[in-house]
Order: C-alpha cells, then structure tokens, then sequence
C-alpha cells in the first residue's frame, strides 16, 4: 500500500471520526432536550395536580366546617313539620316572619337562627360551585384513582349541604350527613398523596393460609 493511500485512509478515518462524533453529539443534545422538557413538564403537570387538589380539598372542608356550626341552629322536629305545613321545602327560601322572633331562646329556631342558617348555606353552595370547577379539572389533570374519589367527595358535600338545606328529615340526618364526609375526605387525601408521590400505593394483605 502506497504511503498516499495510507494517508488518504488515515484522513478518511479522521473525517469519519470527526462527523461521528457531531453526529453523536447533536444526537445526545437532542435527547438531553427531550429529556429535559419531559422533566418540566411532568414538573408543572405535578405542581398543577396539586394545586387543584389542595384547592378542592380546602373548599370541601372549609364546606364541611361551616355546615357542622349551621347543624347545631336547625329547627327540631315539630318545627320542621310547621314549616312544612307552610309550604317551604328549603330553608334557603324561608322569610324571617315565618319564624319566631328572637327570644334568646337556644332551643327555639327564631329568625336569628334562620339567617345564620341562611348566611352558612349562601357560603357552602358558593364553595360547592367553585369546587366542582376543580374536579372537572382534576377529571383532565389526574387518573386512575384521583378524579373518582374528587367525584365522591364533591357528590358526598353536596348531600350533606342539601340535607342541611332541607326542611324535610331531621337534625340528627343533617349531622349524619356531614359527618359522612368524613371518609371521602380521607379516600381522596391518600389518592392525592400516592398520585403526587407522597405516600406509597398500599395492599391489603392476605390472611395466612388456615391451618389444617
């Protein structure tokens, strides 16, 4: 082999090397790239997981917090009946001259305790409306578990704000209803954390094999 074949082939092979080398490179920037705004964007999907399931869990909570104080000013049985009699079937549309006056009576439902009534459910079905925005967007942001306990929770805070609402059943349904909230709150607060990374899945485990 002729020294210039050599050294064509010696030039040959640097070229060679040396577009290699840029090939691998750009190769290497555009996957460290794709690598990179993959990174961002599972950053921000997960930073906006959890804002709307903060807002969503403060809502239904602040919700449940303000139904438990407007529970303990409900009208009992026999003025629930009078009520009905009258023809109102929602406390949202009761006037303060369809009730006694004041009479600094705690066990009377007078008009005082009808517009803190009132004012309680004005507050929770305004949380409520903002709520369900959120778990639509939980619905578009999440899956698997997260979207179906946020449903169960929303679905759980509006009967107990209706049941407050009503004129029908009793005081005793009303608080049961809130405090049915109870656990979807926790079932929706664990999906988030094993969403968000937080917390692990769990498994129930098996019993051990019985004995013979």
């Amino acid at each position: 082999m002729s020294q210039s074949t050599v050294q064509f082939l010696l030039a040959l092979l640097g070229i060679t090397g040396t577009l290699a080398a840029a090939i691998t490179t750009q190769v290497l920037q555009r996957r460290a790239e794709r690598d990179r705004r993959e990174a961002d964007d599972a950053r921000r999907w997960h930073a906006d997981r959890f804002r709307a399931s903060k807002d969503l869990l403060y809502k239904v909570m602040e919700t449940e917090r303000i139904l438990w104080s407007a529970c303990a000013m409900l009208p009992n049985t026999e003025e629930r009946g009078r009520l009905r009699s009258a023809g109102h079937t929602s406390l949202t549309v009761v006037q303060g001259t369809d009730v006694p006056t004041d009479t600094g009576d705690i066990h009377i439902f007078d008009a005082v305790s009808l517009e803190i009534v009132k004012e309680a459910l004005e507050r929770a079905f305004a949380l409520l409306e903002e709520a369900e925005h959120l778990v639509a967007e939980i619905s578009i942001l999440s899956e698997e578990a997260v979207p179906a306990a946020a449903k169960s929770l929303f679905e759980a805070a509006w009967e107990a704000t209706g049941a407050v609402e009503t004129t029908a059943g009793t005081t005793d349904e009303a608080f049961d209803a809130v405090l049915a909230m109870k656990d979807p709150l926790a079932a929706f607060e664990q999906c988030v954390r094993v969403e968000l990374g937080v917390t692990k899945a769990t498994t129930p485990r098996r019993p051990p094999p019985s004995q013979p």
